[in-house]
């Protein structure tokens, strides 16, 4: 894991200096930020209510979704401004198409690459499964198709030489997993979620669960297809007693749209970085953040979000 004491120092040497307050404006947009469980997006939304009015009159709002995957869309139809999308969905619907829409979602741009989100990977230990081999002809949970967890589990199995069709998938809702999987239906579940996660907690609480780690040699396999993901690990013991578990991660990007003003979008991008302390006390996944990386979307980057990297000497 990487370390955020240098980064969080670098921070606030580089950032030291005075505001100008900028001209106020006659109206004041709403920017919304969807997000599902709102661990980062409402510290974050808090800390841009007390500086935007300053610099860019704006008011941020959180706007709450029943789905990740509902993002992509939300911000392209200009339903929402912000959103933590991974960055192997933003990648596809940038330059290729996503379920919920025939053509690439060109509207897409990025503005900082934070933190890494793990792929877990949940079995009942009477399945007989100990590696992801061993899914061909179970029956595993996927749930949502088209969803970011479905996303990532298929380039998982495409990385090793499976596909969802080699398993038996099931289509459900967390409570209906749980509930197959106490009655002994289905025999894995792919989920996804920063640790400690609400919903992979549930998962573990039915007898009987072992994670299944997926270890470096096919890790390297999988990255060989698809390069947005990459080695992490599930820390021992934090949902209950078991040892830390090798998986696969994706990163995560704060992604806007094209037609924010720029100066909006800077000062968006500036107090994100000037709010880290506070924010990955909220949620600690930040401290992954590594200075030199958090430019490199694999979309175009926001021209605000630009702006701020070339000022701070971050952008190569």
């Amino acid at each position: 894991m990487r370390s955020g004491c240098r980064f969080f120092a670098m921070v606030f040497i580089a950032l030291a200096g005075c505001r100008a307050p900028v001209e106020k404006r006659d109206t004041v947009p709403v920017v919304r930020i969807a997000t599902v469980l709102g661990r980062i997006t409402n510290p974050l939304a808090e800390a841009l209510n007390k500086v935007l009015p300053d610099h860019f009159p704006a008011r941020v709002e959180v706007q709450k979704t029943d789905l990740t995957g509902d993002y992509v869309r939300l911000i392209a139809e200009g339903n929402a401004e912000l959103a933590m999308i991974q960055t192997d969905v933003a990648y596809a619907a940038y330059t290729q198409s996503t379920g919920d829409s025939p053509s690439p979602r060109r509207r897409l741009r990025g503005v900082a690459v934070l933190y890494t989100t793990p792929l877990h990977l949940i079995a009942l230990q009477s399945s007989r499964i100990r590696n992801l081999m061993d899914l061909r002809g179970k029956r595993v949970v996927v749930v949502t198709i088209g969803s970011p967890t479905e996303f990532t589990a298929r380039m998982t199995l495409e990385g090793v030489g499976l596909s969802v069709a080699d398993v038996h998938p099931r289509q459900m809702p967390l409570e209906e997993a749980i509930r197959a999987l106490r009655a002994g239906e289905v025999d894995a579940v792919f989920g996804r979620g920063n640790d400690p996660s609400p919903s992979i907690r549930q998962i573990m609480s039915v007898p009987g669960m072992t994670f299944i780690p997926i270890g470096r040699g096919q890790i390297d396999k999988i990255r060989a297809y698809h390069p947005f993901l990459h080695s992490t690990s599930i820390p021992a013991g934090i949902y209950g007693n078991h040892p830390e578990i090798e998986t696969v991660g994706v990163e995560m990007l704060l992604a806007c749209r094209d037609d924010l003003p720029v100066d909006l979008v800077y000062w968006i991008t500036r107090t994100l970085f000037e709010s880290l302390p506070v924010l990955a006390d909220s949620f600690p996944p930040l401290r992954q953040i590594d200075l030199e990386h958090v430019q490199a979307s694999p979309i175009p980057l926001h021209s605000g979000a630009a702006r701020f990297y070339r000022e701070r000497e971050l952008f190569q």
